[in-house]
């Protein structure tokens, strides 16, 4: 649904003069939509994904290293089709070592940024059909063909060969979750370090 700020500003600065004048009020208009059609996303494994223990020699030196490749389901459910969004958001945003696209995996006890994950979309069905993903960067201004889910971007769905978002009551889809370490030589690693990403999925309902 759309969200309130929790304050709204306004400044009024009248002018006068004997020669002209200017308007004595003006409007603020509050618009929104109340929608009994909620919608639920859920993640398999209650979102969890155990990465082990990776050996700090197994890590490449001079490059990232893939140390994890997993599959997730993700669904949303819906009391009745409803134009919405997926928003990703990026709970370890200072971690990151790549492209602000990802997703931050933490820090070494040095403070050092530890790598970055990045899930991929597939198999996605809208109410039993096959259909595409559609991301957009500027809050649903406009839309383009997606194949990942980017930080701090929305997610959509669409018909396949078209750009614009549908509403789904019923939506599916396979996350492809690949994870990457730093390379070795620009990590501190005489200890254990926790490999610890976390992403947020939330709802956005579209006008």
């Amino acid at each position: 649904m759309k969200k309130i700020p929790h304050a709204l500003t306004m400044a009024f600065i009248a002018l006068t003069s004997p020669l002209t004048f200017a308007a004595s009020s003006t409007d603020l208009t509050v618009t929104g939509l109340i929608t009994p059609n909620a919608c639920t996303p859920t993640l398999a494994d209650g979102g969890n994904i155990d990465i082990g223990k990776v050996p700090a020699k197994n890590l490449n030196p001079i490059a990232n290293t893939e140390v994890g490749n997993h599959y997730m389901a993700f669904n949303v459910n819906c009391d009745a089709p409803v134009l919405f969004a997926v928003k990703s958001i990026d709970n370890k945003p200072d971690t990151n070592i790549s492209s602000p696209l990802f997703f931050g995996v933490g820090l070494t006890p040095a403070d050092e940024k530890l790598g970055y994950f990045w899930p991929l979309v597939a198999n996605l069905q809208a109410d039993g059909l096959n259909a595409a993903a559609i991301r957009s960067t500027d809050g649903g201004e406009s839309w383009t063909r997606a194949t990942t889910i980017n930080s701090n971007e929305l997610l959509a769905t669409s018909i396949i060969g078209t750009t614009t978002p549908i509403a789904v009551k019923d939506l599916s889809m396979l996350l492809w979750i690949n994870t990457y370490i730093a390379r070795a030589d620009s990590l501190t690693l005489n200890e254990e370090v926790p490999i610890d990403g976390s992403m947020t999925l939330e709802i956005k309902y579209l006008p």
